[in-house]
């Protein structure tokens, strides 16, 4: 039975539906129409003035001085005219449609099954969109059953800090029962207690021994924070900029030390700028901080350099494209930077710095677009390991989101990458150390 209608919002529902009626006749017949949307070979009619009533990026676009507001016809990259809800789903999220956002959401909670129910909520935090990747019923669940999720190779996400709010909200449902199972599915990182209004945010910080294969408890950092770049030079290891875990989520410039001997944190000359989700290589007692996002959210070309000896930051040159999420490594004395995460969506491009110059030289693509890839040089060669890239379904054309689980190396001698193995998960760090591996004490894979 259909729910009633109120007598008051009567007038308004219809001149809502005459409104829409005499737009949507408009745009059929192609009258008053004054640009287009060209997605590949595809073009499709529009009025300006309903773009910009119902999505925030083509009024930022369309009441601007920049030249895009001008032309007659606006070329959406990176974007695919398919039909499937995921797809369409992605291009409201990117290209802020709160309506088609909400119809999308409403049409995958009506489907919501067994068969799918990890897609949807994989979906959900990829985007942000807690209504998919929240539910009552996720709050039932057994310890075994939410570590089974959490564990799964299906589970994709570009940050960690989405899945732990996930977690630490299973636990405050029921605290008591539920804290003694945290060390089951933390291991480092980040603790936040509600509960503690002195410090309600721990945060760890450890160091790896490979002859033990035993973790070892450090001094934590003095304050909590995400997505930042990680160094070392002068025997200290530096953190640099990020995000401050709190609500505000503010992008930080702040340098964290490390002192490995006197086994104290401190804070030494912020960076020129605040990033986060950007790289960070050392070198010669260098630090380089490259790329990321700044306070706008926009990816950033930006380099600079710590000089840990003259405690000064320099400006270098930028990169070509602006990126976050991507690899970086030294090799053969330059700076190699790979795929990762662009304001248009993901990127397969390398680009290679040479130190001695100052400049960026194009390298060969990747196999793939992707982010989260890692990168490191190894006895003269590059090797790429892991990442996170949109993969078709088996049986289907529909791109779902798959973590990648391989490491390629670049063959010098072809100038391509050629595929090594399938063992390692995406957004793992990646180094090289060169010690002697006690095999009886290394964990399974």
């Amino acid at each position: 039975m259909a729910a009633p209608v109120n007598p008051m919002d009567e007038p308004r529902i219809y001149q809502q539906t005459l409104l829409q009626d005499g737009l949507y006749d408009l745009l059929e017949s192609e009258k008053l129409v004054d640009c287009k949307l060209k997605i590949k070979d595809k073009e499709f009619p529009c009025h300006r003035l309903v773009l910009c009533a119902c999505s925030s990026y083509f009024r930022a676009i369309f009441l601007s001085d920049l030249d895009e507001s001008k032309k007659k016809e606006i070329v959406l990259e990176d974007v695919e005219p398919g039909q499937n809800v995921q797809d369409i789903f992605a291009v409201a999220n990117l290209y802020q449609i709160p309506s088609i956002f909400t119809v999308c959401v409403s049409f995958l909670q009506k489907r919501l099954s067994l068969s799918n129910c990890l897609a949807i909520f994989r979906l959900g935090l990829m985007l942000d969109c807690p209504r998919l990747a929240v539910d009552e019923e996720f709050f039932q669940l057994l310890p075994s059953e939410l570590a089974a999720i959490l564990a799964s190779d299906n589970l994709n996400v570009e940050t960690e800090e989405v899945v732990f709010e996930a977690l630490m909200n299973w636990v405050s449902r029921e605290p008591e029962n539920r804290e003694k199972e945290l060390p089951g599915f933390v291991a480092g990182g980040l603790f936040f207690d509600e509960q503690s209004e002195d410090n309600p945010m721990c945060s760890y910080f450890l160091q790896y021994d490979p002859m033990t294969a035993d973790w070892l408890g450090m001094p934590p950092l003095p304050s909590p924070r995400f997505l930042f770049g990680f160094g070392e030079a002068e025997n200290s290891i530096f953190v640099m900029g990020g995000k401050e875990l709190k609500d505000q989520e503010q992008t930080l410039d702040t340098v964290l030390i490390y002192d490995r001997q006197s086994f104290k944190w401190g804070e030494c000359e912020p960076i020129p700028y605040p990033v986060y989700g950007h790289a960070t290589v050392s070198h010669n007692d260098m630090v380089y901080v490259i790329g990321g996002k700044g306070e706008n959210k926009k990816c950033l070309k930006r380099m600079c350099v710590y000089d840990a000896k003259r405690f000064e930051w320099k400006e270098l040159a930028p990169m070509k494209i602006s990126r976050s999420l991507f690899g970086a490594t030294v090799h053969n004395d330059k700076i190699y930077v790979a795929a990762g995460v662009t304001d248009n969506g993901l990127t397969d491009s390398v680009e290679v710095y040479d130190i001695a110059t100052n400049k960026w030289s194009d390298f060969e693509p990747f196999l793939q677009e992707r982010s989260s890839l890692n990168l490191v040089s190894l006895a003269g060669t590059l090797f790429a390991i892991g990442g996170f890239a949109m993969m078709p379904l088996e049986d289907s054309d529909e791109m779902v989101p798959k973590e990648m689980n391989d490491i390629w190396r670049f063959n010098e001698s072809d100038k391509q990458w050629n595929g090594v193995l399938r063992e390692i998960k995406y957004a793992t760090g990646a180094t090289v150390i060169g010690v002697r591996l006690n095999t009886l004490r290394l964990t399974k894979m």
